[in-house]
């Protein structure tokens, strides 16, 4: 009886594992043929020692791999693992002749300073912790390195690695501050192009806020400097920036700027006066321009030969700032498009006092060019793949095998799991869902949602359950450019995909790899935190937007400090001492409900799809995000109803026309305007705004009450505030309204 029991349990569970094992190897085999499969992704490539070898990044199960090549033989000489976290960021400096990358993982801060011999030096060790992105806690700046953050024990500290020597300060520990610091954060935009030199803001726990130099000085410690009580933050930050100036020996009277005027060339600009002055004369003028600060002494002139760019070349200068001396380096740009030359992930780099020019762009191409003696090279991710089957990954093998079974196809995955099913049924099939659910989470984080287009669908011919498995060709929208991706998916004859049908995606765009997503997996997120009765402490102004103003409120509840961006309409006024509703989700902080009247009228709220129809982009970040105006139109049953609506995004978070999006509302306000636009009794036409009356806000939205006047009758209006347009009285709107119920809806508002 056991012994067939036992026969019974191999035909039924070993014979399908030993088919699928033959239809594996098969596969494999084919795979091997394929140049796309075989190879891995090329990130970036580096070259060092003027040429001599080259550095290439991949992806690997812990973050980056990094290999180095000789130029001469092609020959893989050493590799090295750069841990990163799912997103790869890095940032990536050459200093005392070295390669200085930076990486961030669940510890912190990774900084490796790889030589030309590939010997490897790691400078952090993960001691230095950032509290978000390192796109955001860190940036590379005319060579250097610069990071700040705070830690679990609320330590707040900054950082430099410059010369290939990491420079550390706790600033809990100084002296020149009067109060603990709690918080840290870059200066708004001290760090873009053009400034001399960037600041960081550092909250105080008594309220007030201090600036710190990036930059440390000769004792080893950035400058401090407190804000005054009556300055706003441009006005504290010039006169900071004057005073850190001058023990740098940075002159902030000629500093390097494109202007803003066609045909956008580089000027100086008088930081201190806040004036622009002549254009830089380089020997041949560059128009269009762009500005690549490379050390402290030379800047980078890159731009179009003509002032229309699309009928001229790419022309580029080394500018010697001290000197005011020029270089031609035009033969560093000769394989780039001027689009390739706007792109922010374009970088070069040059050494103060070394003769050679880097480069690396965001297609995978590297180069060098010796400035003076005019000798350059470069190379592209497709001919260090040709090196990479040089070195035989084009081979069967089991290196080349196991980056097969690592790829994790819908066949791999038959075949593991009927390998282990008697091992599973012994040990507990408790493990296996576990197994399963953790692999398709870690794909999703990996990658970013985005909707795309079923365009093609082919069967492989193999059946999972009874099921066929398909081959699906999806485009879609990303960054700005159309893409497509196949992706192999079991699907049900009960729910079958067509041609046409609209998918949301997972794509990871380091190994242009797709899954879909179930609509279980975007349901089943975790529901937000609410912060109730959190009481706002602090108010920073940031600059004008529209007729608004961009405001950083700090709330304070149960002893944690809550920081959130919003924007201030003229006429209404966010007041420290009033208290808020704030809702938390995916680490964002966001606004519920503002002010007395609104938080006692907290009405059920309606949440409807909506699809964004344009995208506004704002120069303005706060807390690592950037300001959006979006427009969108709700679905609601079978209306649909356009608005507009601002939201301050994280900036690594990839935002598309066409994305449909989840949006909040208030019943009655939807009731309203449905009738008023769709309606029989809806009218429309221009009104002249009598009085604005605001009483809170539903989310960062002000709600306000207004009395509109057209054709001498009164009009009562009850809705939510787009805030960077704002209403006010003697504005012009564009209203639907009902004339037998004195009601209206701002449709359009003032320019």
């Amino acid at each position: 009886m056991r012994k067939s029991f036992l026969s019974l349990f191999i035909l039924i569970f070993w014979i399908p594992a030993v088919i699928l094992g033959f239809l594996v190897w098969n596969d494999y085999s084919g795979s091997v043929r394929s140049t796309a499969d075989r190879l891995l992704p090329v990130k970036a490539l580096y070259y060092l020692d003027q040429g001599k070898k080259v550095l290439a990044l991949t992806d690997s199960s812990n973050g980056l791999m990094a290999t180095l090549y000789d130029t001469g033989t092609h020959k893989a000489e050493q590799e090295i693992e750069l841990r990163s976290d799912i997103h790869r960021q890095r940032l990536v400096s050459y200093q005392a002749g070295k390669l200085v990358i930076a990486t961030k993982d669940t510890t912190g801060l990774q900084v490796n300073v790889i030589d030309p011999a590939g010997g490897t030096k790691e400078l952090v060790q993960g001691s230095f912790n950032l509290p978000t992105f390192l796109s955001s806690d860190g940036h590379e700046w005319r060579g250097r390195l610069l990071f700040a953050g705070a830690d679990k024990s609320s330590a707040v500290h900054v950082a430099e690695v410059s010369q290939a020597q990491l420079h550390y300060v706790n600033l809990n520990g100084s002296a020149a501050l009067p109060a603990r610091p709690v918080s840290i954060r870059e200066a708004s935009f001290s760090f873009q192009d053009g400034y001399s030199l960037p600041v960081y803001e550092v909250g105080l726990k008594d309220g007030r806020t201090a600036n710190a130099s990036s930059l440390f000085g000769k004792d080893g410690t950035p400058l401090l400097a407190l804000k005054g009580e009556q300055e706003s933050a441009p006005e504290a930050l010039k006169r900071i920036g004057q005073e850190f100036a001058g023990p740098f020996g940075l002159d902030m009277t000629r500093l390097l700027r494109v202007g803003s005027k066609y045909p956008k060339q580089v000027q100086y600009y008088n930081g201190v006066a806040g004036e622009w002055g002549e254009p830089v004369k380089t020997p041949e003028p560059v128009y269009q321009a762009r500005l690549f600060p490379l050390n402290d002494q030379e800047t980078l002139i890159a731009g179009s030969t003509a002032e229309d760019e699309i009928k001229g070349t790419l022309r580029g200068y080394l500018y010697h700032e001290q000197t005011g001396e020029f270089t031609n380096v035009t033969a560093a740009l000769e394989t780039l498009s001027y689009d390739k030359l706007q792109d922010p992930k374009l970088s070069f780099y040059k050494e103060a006092n070394n003769d050679t020019l880097y480069y690396s762009s965001p297609d995978s191409l590297g180069g060098w060019l010796q400035v003076k003696e005019g000798l350059s090279g470069q190379i592209t991710a497709g001919e260090l793949q040709q090196w990479q089957m040089a070195a035989g990954e084009d081979q069967i093998s089991a290196a080349t095998f196991k980056n097969y079974v690592l790829q994790w196809n819908a066949l791999v995955v038959n075949w593991v799991i009927w390998l282990f099913i008697p091992l599973l049924m012994v040990t507990g099939m408790v493990l296996l869902p576990r197994l399963f659910t953790r692999n398709r989470q870690r794909k999703l984080a990996e990658g970013v949602l985005i909707q795309g287009t079923v365009i093609n669908l082919t069967e492989t011919g193999m059946l999972v359950n009874e099921q066929p498995q398909v081959r699906l060709t999806v485009r879609f929208t990303d960054q700005g450019q159309s893409k497509e991706v196949q992706i192999r998916q079991v699907i049900s004859y009960l729910n079958p995909i067509r041609p046409g049908d609209k998918v949301m995606i997972s794509y990871n765009r380091g190994k242009h790899k797709a899954i879909l997503v179930r609509d279980s997996e975007l349901k089943d997120q975790p529901p937000p935190r609410i912060i109730q009765d959190a009481v706002l402490r602090q108010i920073e102004s940031c600059g004008p937007v529209n007729r608004g103003e961009a405001l950083l409120l700090h709330f304070e509840a149960a002893g944690q400090t809550y920081s959130v961006p919003v924007v201030q309409p003229s006429g209404f006024v966010y007041r420290t001492g009033e208290r808020a509703d704030l809702i938390i989700r995916d680490s964002i902080v966001r606004l519920l409900r503002y002010g007395p009247a609104e938080r006692r009228d907290q009405a059920s709220q309606l949440t409807l799809e909506a699809e964004i129809t344009s995208i506004q982009r704002f120069p303005v970040k706060l807390a690592g995000q950037q300001l959006l105006l979006l427009e969108i139109v709700m679905m609601h049953g079978q209306e649909r109803l356009r608005k507009v609506n601002s939201q301050f995004v994280p900036e690594h978070l990839e935002v598309s026309v066409g994305a449909v999006v989840p949006v909040s509302a208030k019943p009655e306000e939807i009731a309203v305007q449905t009738r008023l636009l769709q309606g029989k009794q809806g009218k429309q036409g221009s009104a002249r705004v009598l009085s604005v009356d605001y009483r809170g806000t539903t989310g960062d939205r002000p709600l306000a009450t207004i009395t509109v006047e057209r054709g001498g009758q009164s009009y009562r209006i009850r809705q939510s505030i787009e805030p960077v347009y704002g209403v006010e009285a003697g504005d012009e709107v564009w209203v639907a309204y009902d004339e037998r119920t004195g009601e209206a809806t701002i449709v359009n508002y003032a320019t």
